[in-house]
């Protein structure tokens, strides 16, 4: 048996997508604006302009490293990705994280997720389709005001 100690990964509380957050620096409450399920765009290949994710992560153990992916749901092949390093002052506090992705490429229409991840480990994932505007999304899904996406 080792002496090191067993870091456990930390868990995550909640993973939205929207528009904007908004971060109230007086009362450090953080307004998640504009969110959605559903990217309209007119073609693809299609850059989305702005993109925010906000992760709530609870359970980190001092400091813990954090990775973002952006991947296609259908091959898993990584869009974007980002690590930050994140530090809490005890386990039982909630750390609010905001990724803002400026001018990511979006290839073809179809499902795409934000994964989070630790220490390699999947914390949790959010799917969102991406569509081109004139067709149907999937199984019925209603598609949001789009974030603002660019024609390429």
């Amino acid at each position: 048996m080792s002496g090191a100690p067993v870091r456990s990964v930390p868990t995550l509380v909640s993973l939205l997508i929207c528009d904007q957050v908004i971060d109230d620096r007086l009362t450090n409450k953080k307004s998640a604006i504009g969110l959605f399920n559903a990217i309209l765009v007119p073609r693809f290949p299609a850059t989305i302009q702005q993109l925010v994710v906000m992760a709530s992560i609870t359970e980190i153990q001092g400091e813990a490293g954090i990775e973002l992916r952006l991947i296609r749901d259908t091959d898993n092949s990584v869009l974007f990705r980002a690590e930050e390093r994140v530090r809490a002052p005890s386990p039982l506090a909630t750390v609010d994280m905001v990724f803002a992705l400026r001018g990511v490429g979006i290839p073809v229409a179809g499902n795409y997720a934000i994964e989070l991840l630790s220490a390699s480990a999947l914390l949790g994932r959010r799917r969102f389709q991406v569509i081109q505007q004139g067709q149907r999304p999937v199984q019925g899904e209603r598609p949001d005001s789009p974030p603002d996406a660019s024609d390429n």
